[in-house]
């Protein structure tokens, strides 16, 4: 006696449910798109099918997939949050917004996607809009830790950051062990120029998971603002160990490299970030002025001239064209850039360019006196 196609379905949907949960994504898909055949209105089924499609980043099928969900069942809870969150992780905020507010409008206390809102909304910088959305998340869940943590990230960015340590120590209270918690913390210790008290945080993050490779970055990053540059190198030497395509650690290998006056091996990591990731274009002019140092002017600007292709507006990258045309004597180019870099950035290039040694042989030039003052 044959299995009804239902029941085929059902065997099948379980099947690529177990393989989603192993993480064998494609095996899945081909389980699932079995099921759908013998049961084309198997909503279920056409939801995990778009899970797993997301997890591959095949992100205009996923949303085919909840599409066909949501046609077949227009308020199904699930459809409508996973098609948000996978508009979330293809960089759609916007329409990942109207998904959360159709979601909420039928399922008003729905704390997940409250908190999913507001991850949206931060990537769109609308901070207080978020903060709101975090709040109606904890209005509705007080002990879901994880709006506390995004809470708090979003009174960072509003730089208000005794109030987002409080959001993260109430995090802490409620869930102690997890790793993010701690390294957002020390995210908004480093935000607050607090180097200390930053690594104590990510040292916290780094106890609970070992591989936390971000905690280990920032925490070199911290050791760095100390001058604790050989500690600094020791971190960034782990992550690259572990994660040798990590573009921004070879990066942070190669600034301190050259702090500590090892240029040749600091250009060195830097061609790494940079086969890691062509368009790192920090990378590009960190290189750019490490080869300045060593004197070679015209493959330094070549550097920083791939980096204000991919970002021209990188201040950074203008203020180091500055200094190649000032090592070169040519004044009036080396004041033209330094020029743009403060009226890019005037809070951070401004302070610098007065006490920058790079810039000595300008002193005496009347436009950078004047610019200045």
């Amino acid at each position: 006696m044959h299995e009804h196609p239902e029941a085929q379905a059902k065997t099948l949907f379980d099947e690529g449910i177990r393989l989603f949960e192993a993480r064998k994504y494609t095996m899945a898909i081909a389980s699932l798109e079995e099921a759908l055949k013998l049961d084309p209105t198997y909503v279920d089924a056409w939801c995990c099918h778009g899970l797993a499609l997301g997890h591959l980043k095949r992100y205009a099928e996923s949303l085919e997939s909840f599409n066909r969900a949501l046609a077949l069942s227009p308020r199904d809870r699930r459809a409508l949050s996973d098609r948000s969150l996978v508009l979330s992780e293809w960089g759609k905020h916007k329409e990942a917004l109207e998904g959360y507010d159709q979601l909420l409008s039928l399922y008003p206390y729905d704390y997940e996607a409250w908190d999913s809102k507001g991850n949206s909304l931060v990537f769109l910088e609308r901070y207080t809009e978020a903060l709101n959305a975090y709040e109606r998340s904890i209005e509705f869940n007080p002990d879901y830790y994880k709006a506390f943590t995004n809470r708090g990230c979003a009174l960072v960015n509003l730089k208000r950051y005794k109030t987002a340590l409080r959001s993260f120590e109430q995090a802490i209270s409620i869930q102690p062990d997890d790793p993010a918690v701690w390294y957002n913390r020390g995210c908004c210790f480093m935000a607050w120029d607090k180097p200390e008290e930053a690594i104590d945080s990510f040292d916290k993050a780094i106890e609970l998971d070992p591989k936390y490779l971000a905690a280990w970055i920032n925490k070199g990053n911290m050791l760095g603002e100390l001058n604790k540059e050989e500690e600094a190198l020791a971190c960034y030497n782990y992550v690259v160990k572990i994660a040798p395509q990590d573009t921004h650690a070879w990066n942070n290998h190669g600034i301190t490299l050259r702090r500590l006056g090892r240029i040749k091996e600091a250009i060195a990591s830097y061609d790494k970030s940079i086969k890691a990731d062509p368009n790192n274009f920090e990378a590009w002019d960190n290189r750019g002025y490490a080869l300045a140092k060593l004197g070679k002017y015209r493959e330094a600007h070549e550097s920083i001239d791939r980096s204000l292709e991919i970002k021209p507006d990188h201040a950074n990258g203008i203020y180091n064209k500055g200094y190649c045309y000032a090592c070169q004597g040519k004044a009036a180019l080396a004041v033209d850039c330094i020029a743009r870099a403060i009226k890019l950035n005037p809070t951070k290039y401004l302070p610098t360019a007065r006490n920058d040694k790079d810039l000595d042989s300008l002193r005496k030039n009347k436009r950078f006196q004047a610019l200045l003052l």
